[in-house]
């Protein structure tokens, strides 16, 4: 099966994102806003999507989460399903074709920076990918996986995105070329209020086939563009 994956779970500690998030309004109500639109524009978008499947529970802190989800996604793909991950603040804007277009797990824009250090794991990356939409091919490399969770399991404590230095280097390690993977339409980055980044993106936003909005830089504010987008689509 062709499977997107969200993950949408209540977090008792909020302290832990990229920025101290404690004392944000409606946090809970606005991913769960996000989630509705993230939702049925992949189901009115994505080409052979069969099952939209949200993970739910409740964690500590957004960081157990992400290592909860982690797992939760490498159960799912051992059952041998081509599995397409999105964060809740992503949306969908026209029709767009991941599943079976590519062979090795992707990531598909840079990121903010567009590269970085750590060293906690020792590595470096010249082009640093965001990891809100990735896609798993239900034939990738088990040695992929087995590298993601050796670092799972030393996981650094000092950093938000964690999650993001591995799986860039799940993807990287697979000796790909960054032609095959970089294709910013599929992940088109809102690192901003003003809606548009050519520089960052190197594309136009009305040539995106799917938006992040980086809803953890102010959810209220970024799902209204959510919104607004979905309503000029």
């Amino acid at each position: 099966m062709n499977i997107l994956v969200c993950k949408n779970y209540t977090i008792a500690d909020h302290s832990k994102w990229y920025g101290d998030r404690t004392n944000e309004t409606n946090l809970e109500n606005s991913y769960t806003a996000m989630e509705k639109l993230c939702v049925a524009s992949a189901k009115q978008y994505i080409k052979d999507l069969d099952e939209v499947k949200v993970f739910r529970g409740n964690a500590d802190n957004i960081r157990d989460v992400f290592k909860i989800n982690f797992y939760e996604i490498y159960d799912l793909w051992k059952e041998g399903h081509n599995i397409l991950y999105a964060d809740l603040d992503v949306l969908f804007v026209k029709d767009v074709e991941y599943f079976d277009q590519f062979d090795k797990f992707a990531m598909f824009n840079l990121t903010d920076p567009t590269s970085t250090r750590d060293e906690h794991y020792n590595v470096e990356f010249e082009h640093f990918f965001n990891c809100g939409i990735r896609y798993y091919p239900k034939d990738m490399d088990q040695s992929v996986w087995d590298l993601g969770i050796e670092m799972v399991e030393n996981w650094n404590p000092d950093r938000w995105d964690s999650e993001q230095i591995i799986y860039n280097a799940m993807m990287f390690s697979q000796d790909i070329k960054l032609a095959e993977v970089l294709k910013p339409w599929l992940a088109y980055q809102m690192l901003r209020e003003d809606e548009s980044d050519l520089r960052h993106n190197k594309i136009n936003l009305g040539d995106a086939r799917a938006i992040h909005l980086h809803g953890s830089r102010s959810s209220s504010n970024r799902l209204q563009s959510m919104q607004r987008l979905k309503d000029s689509t």
